[in-house]
C-alpha cells in the first residue's frame, strides 16, 4: 500500500490510500477456481475493509462467519453469480448490489457459463476487522 502526499501541503493525508495490484498476493482457493484478492486493509476510521472476488465456473466461495456485527457489501463488477445467506439464495446480476450479515454463514457460487467478479466490502460495526 502506498500513501500519497498532497502537493498542497506536504502532509500525508490519513484518508488517501493507494492500493495497488501489484502490491497484493491473491489467495486461491476451491482448487484454484476462486481467486481472493485484498484490495484495501481495514481502516480503524471508517471500520471498513474490502476485497476482489473472482469466481471462475462452477467456483464456489463460503468463507467462516465473520465478526459479530460485521456487514458486508456485495457489487457484481462482471458475469452473474448466486449468493446464500440466511436461507435464501439470490441470482446477482453485472452491478447488481446487496448488503448482508456477514456475521452467519453465506456462501457465493458461480454457475454460468462465465467468470464472475464482485467487489465485497465489509463494515465492522464492533471489534476490528482482524
Amino acid at each position: 500500500m502506498e500513501r500519497d502526499l498532497p502537493e498542497e501541503t506536504g502532509e500525508l493525508d490519513p484518508h488517501l490510500v493507494l492500493a495497488r495490484v501489484q502490491d497484493t498476493k491473491p489467495r486461491r482457493l476451491d482448487g484454484g477456481r476462486t481467486v481472493l484478492r485484498p484490495s484495501l486493509p481495514f481502516d480503524e476510521t471508517t471500520r471498513l475493509a474490502s476485497c476482489f472476488l473472482d469466481l471462475y465456473i462452477g467456483a464456489r466461495y463460503a468463507p467462516s462467519p465473520s465478526r459479530p456485527g460485521c456487514i458486508c457489501h456485495a457489487t457484481v463488477l462482471a458475469g452473474s453469480v448466486n449468493l446464500t445467506v440466511g436461507g435464501k439464495t439470490f441470482q446477482l446480476l453485472e452491478r447488481d448490489a446487496l448488503r448482508f450479515a456477514a456475521d452467519q454463514p453465506y456462501q457465493f457460487y458461480n454457475l454460468s457459463n462465465g467468470a464472475g467478479r464482485l467487489l465485497l466490502e465489509y463494515q465492522y460495526l464492533q471489534g476490528n476487522g482482524t
